[in-house]
């Protein structure tokens, strides 16, 4: 059976369980002003306790979505996991480009040079020196998902570099990737540009989509096999009820396949351990009977939570 890279090893398909498909269970601003101080979070022994949450009501594997540049601190993972025994997915790649200063590495790195450093990401190890790229060290946790943060300024050049550097390694090694949206993102373009690439859908997660809230939209990039991922289930906006409609009709549609959830819980706000609301044990406890009492089953549920990150990550 396919295995998965973890900060618990290699672990197969069937030990993911219910998968939160993008979080963030530490944010480590130190060496990056532009990320904002809400967003910093990493007392492992607070985190450890909102993770054995999270167990305890069965939740599962986590992806954590802070890539290169972006807040990620692997070592900090690798400790946090090993406390709570919950495996957490790292990822490689890199976020929207406001996250980056102008004279960072990132714009002036070639494509090959970018395909090579998340080829080795994914199969020797997480850089232990994301200032140094080319000269760090490597962690023994390796990563195994890539991700592409878009904003509403689209394909930039430097964006269409590392797309070409991801293709080559979801190409090569099969990693599949996330695609960070928001609203104003030219879905077209960016879709458009994915399949000129010859990147799959079926390894593509299009995250955020409840920040677009569009039911057509939803069912063409269904339609087309793109994985698509919300994780608004939480927030003031959009509207819950309008959101389960949305999600609702995908499944109508015979869509249920291509729908994925999880938490983004990036300010310190949600998470209970550091005074917050709802923390990530409510996603898979408190959502989901407010998910039911909207016309989910628990048939669909597990279907959105356990079988549909498997195939994504076949």
């Amino acid at each position: 059976m396919k295995q998965v890279n973890t900060t618990l090893g290699s672990i197969s398909l069937d030990q993911l369980g219910k998968v939160d498909m993008h979080e963030h269970v530490i944010i480590d601003w130190s060496n990056n002003e532009r990320i904002p101080q809400d967003f910093h979070h990493t007392d492992i022994d607070l985190i450890a306790s909102d993770l054995l949450a999270w167990k305890a009501a069965e939740g599962g594997a986590i992806i954590d979505s802070s890539p290169i540049g972006a807040g990620r601190n692997v070592q900090l993972l690798n400790e946090v996991s090993l406390v709570s025994q919950v495996p957490i997915i790292v990822a490689t790649g890199f976020h929207k480009l406001s996250y980056y200063p102008p004279n960072h590495w990132l714009f002036h790195a070639s494509t090959n040079e970018l395909a090579d450093l998340l080829n080795k990401e994914c199969t020797e190890g997480v850089l232990m020196d994301e200032d140094q790229p080319f000269d760090s060290g490597k962690h023994i946790v390796k990563a195994n998902i890539i991700k592409i943060g878009i904003d509403r300024s689209g394909l930039t050049p430097v964006i269409r570099n590392v797309i070409d550097a991801a293709a080559e390694v979801i190409g090569g090694c099969g990693i599949p990737c996330m695609i960070h949206t928001e609203p104003g993102v030219p879905f077209e373009e960016v879709i458009g540009y994915f399949e000129q690439q010859k990147i799959h859908p079926s390894k593509v997660m299009i995250c955020h989509m409840g920040k677009s809230l569009n039911p057509e939209l939803f069912q063409d990039l269904a339609e087309k096999g793109y994985f698509l991922e919300f994780d608004e289930m939480i927030r003031p906006a959009p509207p819950l009820d309008l959101l389960v409609q949305s999600i609702r009709s995908l499944v109508d549609h015979c869509y249920g396949e291509n729908i994925l959830f999880a938490g983004d819980l990036a300010r310190r706000s949600y998470w209970t351990c550091y005074g917050g609301d709802p923390g990530l044990a409510y996603l898979v406890s408190g959502l989901e009977d407010k998910l039911m009492a909207l016309g989910f089953t628990p048939e669909m549920l597990a279907q959105i939570w356990v079988e549909n990150p498997k195939e994504y990550f076949v």
